[in-house]
């Protein structure tokens, strides 16, 4: 069943949303192409920021709206080479309402080294079973690629594109965001980690983990905290107020 949008998902509120996770994927990863999707109201479409415009374009907001054949409706420039990833990814997946893209670097050096990302700190228990890879070093440029990337993404958060970059899923441009932000955050984390001999996560660690935060966020004091705010995240809230008041954040560990 799909998803019912709510006066919150207007589409001037997802243009907003699109406009803060682009500047938010952007500072994040630093100079990266990339973008993020989400879909229209009444399944009319859906709707792409890139997160860096082409060349002589920069003073756009490259913001295009386009159906499920990748056929323009309306905005500005056009849809992105890689429309299969949102075509594709939405029709195998309902429950999936926003889609990001991004050359990651730091995903794309796990993947070069058939390692994935897994659960070595408290952000990145999503990723307790492993992001899978999609083997092939290539763009995602028609159909047939698209669903086999769905395929691969299976019922996950997200995959990663060896020698490309990551993609994830969320019932909002909130998650996918988030979800894509501490995906590259735990990348860089075990290309460090493994570079001075770390092997991996055991089973052990990882329940240990995962059962002390569940803990902390089940405490009545944490879980209002991270409910207030309209349906948004904390993680969300917090980096959306640094974009709006123009404030960068160190990524400079990289």
């Amino acid at each position: 069943m799909k998803k019912k949008f709510n006066g919150a998902n207007s589409v001037k509120t997802l243009e907003r949303d699109l406009k803060i996770a682009s500047s938010i994927l952007e500072w994040e990863m630093g100079d990266i192409w990339g973008h993020i999707g989400v879909r229209l109201p009444g399944e009319k479409g859906i709707m792409v920021k890139s997160i860096r415009p082409p060349a002589g374009e920069e003073r756009k907001d490259w913001l295009v709206r386009f159906d499920y054949s990748g056929r323009k409706i309306s905005g500005v420039g056009t849809p992105p080479f890689e429309a299969p990833i949102y075509t594709q990814i939405f029709k195998a997946r309902p429950d999936v309402q926003a889609i990001a893209h991004a050359h990651a670097p730091m995903c794309i050096v796990l993947s070069l080294a058939d390692r994935t990302v897994a659960a070595v700190h408290m952000q990145s228990i999503p990723f307790e079973q492993g992001v899978p890879f999609y083997a092939r070093p290539i763009h995602i440029k028609d159909d047939a690629e698209g669903a086999d990337l769905a395929r691969i993404l299976g019922q996950g958060r997200a995959v990663i594109i060896k020698a490309h970059g990551l993609v994830t899923a969320g019932k909002s441009i909130d998650e996918a965001c988030m979800t894509a932000l501490y995906l590259e955050r735990t990348a860089k984390i075990q290309v460090l980690a493994h570079a001075i001999g770390f092997a991996g996560p055991t089973a052990e660690f990882v329940a240990e983990m995962a059962n002390s935060k569940e803990i902390l966020l089940n405490r009545p004091d944490v879980a209002r905290a991270r409910r207030a705010g309209s349906g948004y995240s904390y993680e969300w809230r917090f980096y959306a107020n640094k974009v709006r008041l123009r404030e960068k954040w160190m990524r400079g560990w990289t």
